[in-house]
C-alpha cells in the first residue's frame, strides 16, 4: 500500500467544480511514477533496464464527488499478476477528508522491453516492490 495527498485543482474540475475522469487518471498515473521514483526506479533507470510501463484498461468507479480545493487522499494498492506474471492489476482508491471512499479505479500494467519491442516479465527488483512475497515457516 502506497499513498499520497493532494488538492483538487481548477484544472481538475468541471463548469459545476466537480472532478472530471480525466483528473481521476492524472492522479492514478502520477502515483505509479511516485511509486516507482520513492523505490528508486527513475525514468533514467529505467532506460538503462531498457524496460518501461504500459497500462491499459482503466476502469472508473465513482461513489462520491470530489469538489474544487478539496484535499483527499490516493492510495494504490497491487491486487494481482496475470499472463505468466507480465500483467499486474492495480486498484488506485481515492479518498475525501472523512476518509470515505469517492472513487476507485483499476487499471492494469504491463512491462513492455524496448529492445524486442514486446510484453515481458517485470525485472525482480521492480516487481518485488509491487507484490509481497509470501514466506513459509518451517512447520516443527
Amino acid at each position: 500500500m502506497f499513498q499520497r495527498t493532494y488538492t483538487v485543482k481548477g484544472e481538475d474540475v468541471n463548469d459545476f467544480m466537480v472532478m472530471e475522469n480525466a483528473a481521476y487518471l492524472k492522479y492514478t498515473s502520477k502515483l505509479v511514477e511516485t511509486f516507482l521514483f520513492v523505490n528508486h526506479f527513475t525514468k533514467l533507470k529505467m532506460n538503462s533496464l531498457k524496460v518501461g510501463l504500459q497500462k491499459k484498461n482503466d476502469q472508473i468507479q465513482q461513489y462520491k464527488y470530489l469538489m474544487f480545493t478539496q484535499p483527499f487522499l490516493v492510495e494504490l494498492n497491487c491486487k494481482e499478476l496475470g499472463l505468466c506474471d507480465q500483467k499486474m492489476k492495480v486498484e488506485i482508491s481515492f479518498y475525501n477528508q472523512q476518509k470515505e471512499l469517492c472513487a476507485l479505479v483499476t487499471r492494469e500494467l504491463f512491462w513492455f522491453d524496448y529492445t524486442k519491442w514486446e510484453t515481458v516479465i517485470a525485472p525482480k527488483t521492480i516487481r518485488r516492490h509491487f507484490i509481497e512475497e509470501k514466506t513459509y515457516k518451517k512447520v516443527s
